[in-house]
């Protein structure tokens, strides 16, 4: 029998007589599969030891080795390959042992090639599905290994230690946080642009009861409003020009899980009602379906607006604020925490210098003092910014005043120049008083209204001598 559609496997016939085993060639070499044969036990353990085949048939009639023994030979060396035993006259308990040892079949000699042919197929078909699903449970055990290092991953890096700042402000914040993660509750993050509300929902999230759930973002700010009511509820097929498939939204995907609504004080009426609907009842439909869709979602919500205002004007919902502020969070502006900047600019000199591969020693005293009285405006996120353009610019081992952006470093460039000016301006009122009392120290004194060991110091300080006076 030939089958074009046996997968080809390279087959060892060890032993057997030599017309036995031509027969048994032919017809595997027949049907594709590359066959040697080793006459020998030792040529055969030769060949098994090089990994070079993919099934045996073992004659137990060798004639320089103990048939089983090579049997238990070559299922230490190479275990996947399958191995059958064939005999003449072959006894009950050898037939036994050879299968405890890990023959996959016993044959009785003479064997047709036909038979030995389709018992060949079928073992190399099951080998195959056996190697198959061992891959298949090795890629799944990968990755399950893959994504709980993944999820330790988020996990450290959105731990509580992420809130970085030790001021009392910021202790609020962290102390909030990490009562609210015991809780589904709705949460309403404001605060202005740059400073953290997006990590703040993820270490919500990633601390909660949900944290191996999905987590799902939505920018609401970037939409148009009826590319949001897709994004955030899906479509269905046809719902509008350019729908050619069913699409599932945001809060789909986010079931079970964290969704986070940035911006969400710049969605329109519409979409207000929509979300209102969805807080109050948990239901949706998909633009244009029908069928009514249920999801167990905790939603975090953030703007960088004043909602109170916005409430006032009539452009956001009073009924949706409440629904959406359950539990409020502010995370103040940096400026209202400097204390917090030497803290954040370290860390954040810290992973910029690592990912540009660089070394630090830290700031100078003048940059950090620059780094503190800065204000900020882009909040945290200009503070990295500039901290991060600072270690690609950097020569030295420190980041000096002059590695900071000159909006930054200004302020401090300005006051050294005023300080040069009062220094100067009281060198210049000395040596004139001087002059005019005719160098005489009591009377330039008495005139300056100090007394006469502080005017010696000033001389000191100024390098004012007799000789000042030529």
């Amino acid at each position: 029998m030939e089958s074009t559609n046996a997968p080809r496997a390279r087959v060892l016939v060890i032993g057997s007589e030599e017309g036995i085993a031509r027969s048994l060639m032919e017809g595997l070499s027949g049907s594709g599969h590359q066959v040697v044969r080793a006459a020998t036990g030792r040529e055969a353990l030769s060949r098994i030891e090089s990994r070079s085949c993919d099934l045996v048939i073992l004659d137990c009639s060798l004639p320089d080795m103990d048939a089983l023994e090579l049997l238990s030979r070559s299922k230490e060396l190479n275990p996947g390959s399958p191995v059958f035993l064939t005999a003449a006259t072959p006894s009950v308990e050898s037939a036994v042992e050879a299968l405890r040892r890990g023959a996959y079949d016993f044959l009785i000699a003479p064997v047709k090639p036909e038979d030995l042919l389709r018992r060949v197929e079928n073992t190399l078909h099951l080998r195959r599905l056996g190697e198959a699903r061992r891959r298949t449970a090795e890629e799944l055990q990968h990755e399950k290994v893959r994504n709980l290092e993944m999820r330790r991953d988020l996990q450290t890096r959105y731990g509580f230690s992420a809130i970085l700042g030790k001021s009392p402000k910021m202790k609020q914040v962290h102390d909030l946080v990490m009562e609210v993660t015991r809780s589904d509750s709705t949460i309403l993050i404001q605060g202005e642009s740059g400073t953290g509300k997006g990590l703040v929902s993820r270490i919500i999230h990633y601390n909660s009861q949900r944290c191996d759930r999905p987590f799902v973002e939505a920018n609401c700010a970037i939409y148009s409003e009826g590319v949001l009511h897709s994004e955030l509820f899906g479509h269905e097929k046809g719902a509008f020009t350019g729908a050619v498939k069913q699409k599932r939204g945001r809060f789909e995907l986010a079931n079970t899980g964290t969704i986070f609504l940035d911006e969400i004080g710049e969605i329109s009426p519409a979409t207000q009602l929509m979300l209102l609907r969805f807080l109050q009842e948990r239901r949706f439909e998909r633009v244009g379906g029908e069928e009514t869709l249920e999801v167990d979602v905790r939603v975090i919500a953030a703007t960088n607006k004043n909602l109170a205002e916005s409430m006032e004007k009539g452009t956001f919902r009073t009924d949706l604020f409440y629904r959406l502020n359950v539990i409020p969070l502010f995370i103040p502006p940096l400026r209202e925490r400097n204390e917090d900047v030497p803290l954040l600019a370290n860390r954040f000199l810290e992973d910029c210098a690592r990912k540009a591969t660089k070394s630090f020693q830290g700031y100078t005293d003048e940059a950090l003092e620059a780094l503190v009285d800065y204000s900020w405006p882009g909040n945290v996120r200009e503070l990295e910014n500039a901290v991060e353009r600072s270690v690609v610019l950097a020569k030295g081992e420190w980041i000096t005043l002059m590695d900071l952006p000159s909006g930054i470093r200004q302020p401090m460039e300005d006051r050294s120049d005023m300080k040069l000016s009062l220094y100067e301006n009281e060198r210049l009122y000395i040596l004139k008083t001087l002059a005019e009392c005719n160098w005489n120290k009591k009377l330039t004194a008495s005139v300056l209204g100090i007394n006469r060991s502080s005017l010696y110091s000033k001389l000191k300080k100024y390098g004012i001598g007799a000789e000042s006076a030529n």
